[in-house]
């Protein structure tokens, strides 16, 4: 009987597919929906693979970039989009909040863009992770270094509104105007309550220009940012997982009002009250 041979290496995949929402003790109706946006959201994360294996060098430097490391990164529907929004809306300064292979495809998209006649951008990429810092200084591929900038900041808690969260600690102050929130990790450093994702919301509220961002599926940062922007500039597609900014300024961070729970008072029976927020000029 021969030598067993040596297994042959598993290809790099730069991505994952989109993973379902689970349903669990739910009832029929939610479950049916949940059925339903899976289904969306696993076709959408297929056709974004194909997509993205077509696009070159973008997926040659996906490959490259994964290949020896343990971290899977985003899945490629959230790849595809950042690609899309980037070469789209062609951002000068770009802020990523969680270093990643996110942080080759917007460079690339980058690049993409100066190479068309564009003015060349920049990626200020955020991570509180040490050794991850580390790792992704030694992988970025030279031919985007020059697009892109790698900070290390510890994470520490803020505030915005009445509303408590996680933030980077050394967030250069530029003028952003394009933000992909996936980061930092969102247990407080200081007692490690659960909360949401601030630095997009600081980047707003110092914004005279048009910001857009594009939200990881962090559904506390999803409540939060759809308070103080409303749904209609805070926008959930399901079949993204994500959620959509923008375009927004400082003026459109809402205040709180004092009147906010006035209409929540019940004379008679429950009164539950809700958090509302308006604009200062409404």
């Amino acid at each position: 009987m021969g030598a067993a041979r040596p297994a042959a290496p598993r290809p790099v995949e730069p991505g994952a597919l989109a993973t379902a929402t689970s349903a669990i003790g739910a009832g029929l109706l939610t479950r049916l929906r949940a059925a339903g946006i899976a289904r969306m959201t696993g076709k959408r994360s297929r056709q974004a693979q194909v997509r993205l294996k077509a696009i070159e060098p973008l997926w040659s430097r996906m490959v490259d970039y994964a290949r020896g490391s343990t971290v899977t990164g985003a899945s490629y529907s959230d790849y595809l989009t950042l690609w899309e929004h980037v070469r789209c809306f062609r951002p000068r300064e770009v802020l990523e909040c969680g270093t990643g292979i996110s942080t080759v495809v917007m460079a690339e998209a980058l690049r993409t863009n100066e190479a068309e006649g564009g003015a060349r951008g920049r990626v200020t990429s955020m991570e509180d992770d040490p050794a991850w810092h580390a790792e992704a200084c030694a992988r970025l591929p030279q031919a985007l270094a020059p697009y892109v900038e790698l900070m290390l900041s510890p994470k520490v808690d803020g505030h915005c509104k009445c509303f408590r969260g996680v933030q980077y600690l050394a967030v250069p102050d530029r003028a952003y105007d394009f933000v992909f929130s996936d980061g930092p990790e969102r247990h407080s450093p200081v007692n490690g309550d659960k909360l949401f994702d601030l630095d997009l919301l600081q980047v707003v509220r110092r914004a005279d220009r048009p910001v857009r961002a594009v939200v990881d599926d962090h559904f506390l940062t999803f409540y939060v940012l759809q308070a103080v922007f409303g749904a209609d500039k805070a926008r959930y597609s399901p079949s993204h997982k994500l959620l959509f900014v923008g375009p927004v300024t400082r003026a459109d961070v809402r205040r709180l009002s004092k009147r906010s729970f006035l209409p929540d008072l019940r004379p008679f029976g429950a009164t539950r009250f809700q958090l509302r927020l308006v604009r200062e000029d409404q």
